[in-house]
């Protein structure tokens, strides 16, 4: 087992954890404390790739040493006098430190651990990558499931490309032949028994590359808008953009329908869809958008629209293990299973805006009241700050999500400075370091998948229009029951402004964000008391 050698797709790349005790003197190209080396070997052939892995353990064993020296004179060296901190923030401090450190054991054994769980299933990614090549209306229900799954995240079918011989030899595979060649501007490949082919400016090749490039959507909306293209495809052949007519669209709703998708999931695919050919036409790659206003009735929308929680939810969530007594699941990743819900009621963020959040990124600020007086307070700042530093960097939904959010007092009674001292003291990138970003760069998308469940299991919350998103919905309805002025209450949340009129002129004052958080609270509903 190599233990340095990871794969990407089907190239192999090198990988390597940095000792947590020297990372803060080996650094990235931006100068952040480093936590790992990975980088393309440029090879998808395992042997050659092993070949190099030997040369690069020496290269980065030469910087480990050199950093471990560098360690060594610092600890020699005279030291500051530390700042003095309250026995709560110290404690604080000390947990970091604990999660930190096994967060770092856990990372280095999941590396170590890759090489060798993807031999075990190679056999079955194989197999699994014959079978689900081609339309999703030729596959059995089961694999068709799948199908749905993986068209939801990054399936890169061109991996498929130099597997067809094994995916002919399957039993059941359904495989119509040799994908054409491609260039730059055309995407031939037969993707379907009897689909047509073409050759021109095609959907989920230049189109969904140059809409990429002028929209700078993050990576998953790219990967999304890419599969719902391909889907199309499957369903009405191969069709240069300027071809597909609104028949082709209205046949692909047709035929969605026929294999018993959800009116949500369907609306979903025509919505980026429609992205897609509005965007061809308005830059003359079409001669219309074909898809314009098609849609389906989805009769169920409002039966299944997210609620916010109600009073015997907060209840249930707040006095369940993690906030009444002190448990730390593996899978709340930490201090973010207690923090997490909290910001999110008394601030209304998104999950995402606050798994980022750096200490820094909460501060004491100078204000100037509604007199002209001076004003100190504590805010949270959400702002965008794009590094291409997985360490480090922020990024948001939108404009108007970039903005100042007043702390709520029940938080600083529950010690929310402390532990952002403590954070500050033990030198953590983020506020809750043990959140590990997916392959889209999510900090929080598996702390998610294990709130859920824990709300649903742990705390007893079964209305599945409850979720984590709903502490967005809880606290506009409490700001409203609190008369907070709408605008303000949107400024809070990072909404886009409510009409025209909103956007003239600057923001509301901080002052008028502090007045009406002052306001802000959820009667009935006791935390820690």
């Amino acid at each position: 087992m190599c233990n340095y050698l990871d794969k990407v797709g089907s190239t192999y790349y090198f990988r390597r954890a940095v000792p947590d005790g020297v990372r803060p003197f080996i650094r990235t190209a931006s100068g952040a404390a480093r936590t790992e080396w990975k980088f393309s070997l440029h090879t998808k052939d395992r042997d050659t790739a092993k070949r190099l892995v030997p040369s690069h353990t020496l290269a980065t064993d030469a910087q480990i040493d050199a950093a471990r020296a560098q360690a060594q004179s610092a600890q020699q060296a005279p030291q500051a006098v530390p700042q003095a901190l309250s026995p709560r923030a110290e404690a604080m401090a000390a947990a970091t430190w604990e999660a930190r450190l096994e967060s770092e054991q856990a990372d280095s054994r999941e590396l170590a651990a890759q090489d060798h769980r993807r031999e075990d299933v190679a056999g079955l990614i194989a197999f699994l990558e014959g079978r689900l090549r081609g339309s999703t209306a030729e596959m059995p229900r089961g694999l068709r499931a799948f199908r749905y799954i993986l068209d939801g995240v990054n399936f890169d079918r061109d991996l498929l490309k130099d597997k067809l011989l094994i995916a002919k030899a399957l039993p059941g595979a359904r495989v119509s032949g040799t994908p054409a060649q491609t260039d730059e501007h055309t995407d031939a490949a037969p993707i379907s028994d009897g689909a047509p082919t073409g050759r021109g400016t095609m959907l989920d090749t230049t189109i969904v590359d140059l809409w990429a490039a002028e929209r700078k959507p993050v990576q998953k909306g790219i990967d999304t808008h890419r599969a719902v293209a391909r889907w199309f495809y499957e369903r009405e052949g191969q069709i240069p953009v300027d071809q597909i007519t609104r028949k082709h669209v209205l046949s692909f709703k047709d035929k969605l329908v026929a294999e018993g998708q959800s009116p949500a999931n369907i609306n979903m695919k025509l919505s980026r869809l429609r992205t897609l050919l509005k965007w061809a036409f308005n830059n003359d790659h079409a001669a219309a958008n074909v898809a314009e206003g098609i849609t389906i009735k989805d009769t169920d929308r409002a039966r299944n629209k997210r609620l916010p929680f109600d009073l015997p939810a907060l209840r249930q969530i707040f006095s369940g293990p993690v906030h009444a007594n002190g448990a730390r699941p593996a899978g709340g990743k930490g201090e973010a299973a207690y923090w997490l819900p909290l910001l999110a009621l008394f601030t209304g963020a998104r999950l995402e805006e606050l798994g980022q959040l750096r200490p820094s990124d909460v501060a004491q600020m100078d204000y100037p009241d509604a007199d002209g007086g001076d004003q100190r307070g504590w805010f949270i700042r959400l702002t965008e700050d794009r590094k291409d530093d997985a360490e480090t960097d922020t990024r948001l939904k939108n404009a108007d999500s970039e903005r100042i959010v007043p702390l709520h007092p029940e938080l600083e009674r529950l010690g929310f400075i402390d532990f952002v001292e403590a954070a500050i003291v033990a030198n953590t990138a983020r506020l809750f370091p043990m959140l590990k970003p997916n392959v889209y760069g999510r900090l929080s998308a598996k702390w998610g998948e294990w709130f859920g469940p824990y709300m649903r299991t742990t705390c007893g919350i079964t209305d599945k229009r409850m979720v984590f998103h709903s502490f967005r919905h809880t606290f506009k309805h409490y700001a409203r029951s609190a008369d907070i002025i709408e605008g303000v209450q949107r400024q809070i949340m990072g909404h886009s402004p409510g009409d025209t009129a909103d956007e003239y002129g600057n923001r509301y004052p901080l002052h008028r964000l502090v007045a009406g958080m002052a306001t802000y609270r959820v009667p009935g509903l006791n935390i820690g008391v």
